[in-house]
C-alpha cells in the first residue's frame, strides 16, 4: 500500500518504530506490555512499531520513553521534534528570564543613549 505521507515523514516514522522495537525487545517487554502501561492498544503500538502510521503525539512518546526507559528527547529527535519543557513552570521560569533580559537590554540601550548626549 502507498504511503500518503512524504519521504521524510515515512522515514521518520520508520526510524521511531524501529527504534522503539528495539528498546522493547531489549526490556524484553511484549507490545501488549509495553500499550498498557502507556496505556495504548497493542495494535496501535504494533502500527507505531512497523512505521504504518506517523509518530504518535509527543505525550505519548514520553510515556513510551518512560515505560521503555529512554530518554524522551533522543525519541523526539527520531522525527524531528524538539523535545517540551519539563513542565509548565519550566516554560514561565524560561519566558521570565528571556523578559529580564530584553529589560536590561534596553535599559543598557537607554543608557548608553544617554551618555552621549
Amino acid at each position: 500500500m502507498t504511503s500518503a505521507r512524504g519521504p521524510s515523514q515515512t522515514e521518520r516514522a520508520h526510524a521511531l518504530g524501529s527504534r522503539l522495537r528495539q528498546l522493547r525487545r531489549a526490556a524484553k517487554l511484549t507490545q501488549r506490555q509495553v500499550a498498557e502501561q502507556v496505556p495504548m492498544s497493542a495494535a496501535n503500538l504494533s502500527r507505531i512499531e512497523n512505521g504504518e502510521q506517523g509518530p504518535p503525539s509527543d505525550e505519548a512518546i514520553e510515556q513510551l520513553a518512560r515505560v521503555l526507559e529512554a530518554d524522551p528527547a533522543d525519541l523526539l529527535a527520531l522525527i524531528g521534534r524538539a523535545p517540551l519543557p519539563a513542565s509548565t513552570d519550566t516554560l514561565l521560569r524560561e519566558i521570565r528570564q528571556l523578559r529580564a533580559e530584553v529589560r536590561d537590554g534596553f535599559a543598557h540601550m537607554h543608557a548608553a543613549i544617554q551618555k552621549r548626549r
